[in-house]
Order: C-alpha cells, then sequence, then structure tokens
C-alpha cells in the first residue's frame, strides 16, 4: 500500500472560561501559553505527525495572514513574568500562586481517552511548573459538550474544524454565539465577521480573516496547541488521488478522479 499523510484543517486547543476571574486577564492566558511543553507533545507523544498551531487558519490557507504568527515555544521566565504584570504571586509560600485570596487552581475537562489523557498531563504538569494547579476530569463526551454549551467548567481540551469558509468560525467565537464555550467577547472581532460575510472579493475576504486569526492569536482564548494530520493508504496500483483539508474524498472530484493502472500482460 501507499501511505499518505496530510493536513486537516483542524486545530486542537485548551479553551479557557472567561467567565471565570482567573482567566479574563489576557496576560495570565499568555503566561499559560508559554508555560506549555510543546516539544513533549508534538515530538515525543505525537512522534512528529503533527503540526504546531497559532490560531484558528492554517497557515497555508486563503484566509491566513500574510505575517503568519509563530506558535508560540516554552518560556517559563516569560510565562512568571507575566504572572507576576498580572498580580499572581505565592504570597503564602505554598507553592501555588494567589491573588487577593484566590488560589490559581482549575479543572481541565476532557473527553475520556487515554491519547487526550496524555495530553492533558503534559498541561497539567506545564501549568504546575509555574505554580497553577490543574486538576484532570475526564468526562463522556456528550456530559463533556453539555457542560461546554451550559458554560460550566473552567478549561476543557477540544479540536474545531475551520469549515469550508471562514465565516462559519463567527459560530465560535462572535460574542454570544453558540459554540462560543468559552464566553470571548472582542467587539472588533464581531465587526470583521460582518464585514467579510458581506464582501465579494478573495482577496480582501483574506485579508479580513487574517486580521481575525491575529487578534486570536495576541488574545489567547484558547492556547492553540497542534494541527491534526490525517492518514490514509491506498492500493499500490491506485492512481488520481488527491489530498484536500478534508481528505481526498470529501471535495470535488474526490473518490471519481481514482483509477487503476491496467493490468500488464
Amino acid at each position: 500500500n501507499t501511505k499518505v499523510k496530510e493536513i486537516e484543517w483542524t486545530s486542537w486547543h485548551i479553551v479557557w472560561n472567561l467567565g471565570d476571574p482567573r482567566f479574563k486577564d489576557k496576560r495570565v492566558r499568555q503566561a499559560l501559553a508559554y508555560s506549555f511543553d510543546y516539544k513533549e507533545l508534538l515530538d515525543r507523544l505525537s512522534y512528529n505527525l503533527y503540526e504546531p498551531s497559532s490560531g484558528p487558519f492554517y497557515k497555508k490557507s486563503w484566509m491566513a495572514p500574510k505575517n503568519f504568527p509563530a506558535p508560540y515555544q516554552q518560556d517559563i521566565d516569560k510565562a512568571e513574568e507575566l504572572l507576576e504584570e498580572a498580580g499572581w504571586t505565592d504570597s503564602d509560600g505554598d507553592g501555588v500562586l494567589d491573588k487577593d485570596g484566590m488560589r490559581f487552581e482549575f479543572e481541565l475537562n476532557y473527553r475520556s481517552d487515554p491519547i487526550i489523557e496524555r495530553y492533558c498531563n503534559v498541561a497539567r504538569e506545564s501549568f504546575e511548573n509555574i505554580g497553577i494547579n490543574c486538576k484532570l476530569r475526564p468526562l463522556e463526551f456528550t456530559v463533556l459538550v453539555q457542560k461546554l454549551s451550559d458554560h460550566q467548567f473552567q478549561a476543557a481540551f477540544g479540536g474545531w474544524g475551520t469549515g469550508t469558509d471562514p465565516d462559519t468560525y463567527n459560530n465560535i467565537i462572535g460574542t454570544g454565539e453558540l459554540r462560543n464555550y468559552g464566553q470571548y467577547s472582542n467587539p472588533e472581532i464581531d465587526k470583521l465577521f460582518k464585514v467579510g460575510a458581506a464582501e465579494f472579493d478573495p482577496a480582501k475576504r483574506g485579508e479580513i480573516y487574517g486580521k481575525i486569526h491575529q487578534i486570536l492569536f495576541a488574545d489567547q482564548p484558547y492556547l492553540y496547541l497542534y494541527w491534526r494530520s490525517s492518514f490514509y493508504a491506498f492500493n499500490k496500483d491506485l492512481r488520481g488521488y488527491f489530498m484536500s483539508p478534508r481528505g481526498p474524498y470529501n471535495y470535488g472530484p474526490g473518490a471519481s478522479a481514482i483509477w487503476r493502472i491496467a493490468a500488464q500482460p
């Protein structure tokens, strides 16, 4: 067989519930991003099969910003500096940061799955390195979705697909939208989505959604982790298959383009 790997337009992340006072300050969210051990997740646990993510749109897509932001890399010193600026210190010397009598500890929910659990353990250990307690809680998928929909969570591990048009992402990040589980709100992004939906010029649309990507990367309502790869195997006699962000079949011409080498006499 011929083995094929291609990046999907599906990014995985940790979403912060901005209704929780621990995550309201952008500097805190940036500190969490700086604390994460990306090498452990991508190199050791994922065998370099995925690519690091820095926002909702893949770098080779038409809606990605021209000045594409480089993904975060672990920088513990920078993380601690940002947390101190935001007022989080270990005032009582117990090893856990606190502010105004509130300890920095939270629960990270995720779909019960052994691979995802390994990834979440990387998050837990990374956050503990900067004085933040993170308790992992696996959930059955429907229970997790209900908690997300009701905003009854502090942080959660999950993934989103970009979709065939970037306007679909408004349902995920727009103020008050149905799947805006983290309750993020940015009036500039809301305005850009409206402008993008009304723009017919593809190049101008790309610039609009590129701005959305850059704002989200700066605000860090999600801790962006990686782009998932898809894996396929084709019979060695087959030709004509093409990969897309949705795989080799879910677009035109898709499977109808595949043909087989004629048998040799």
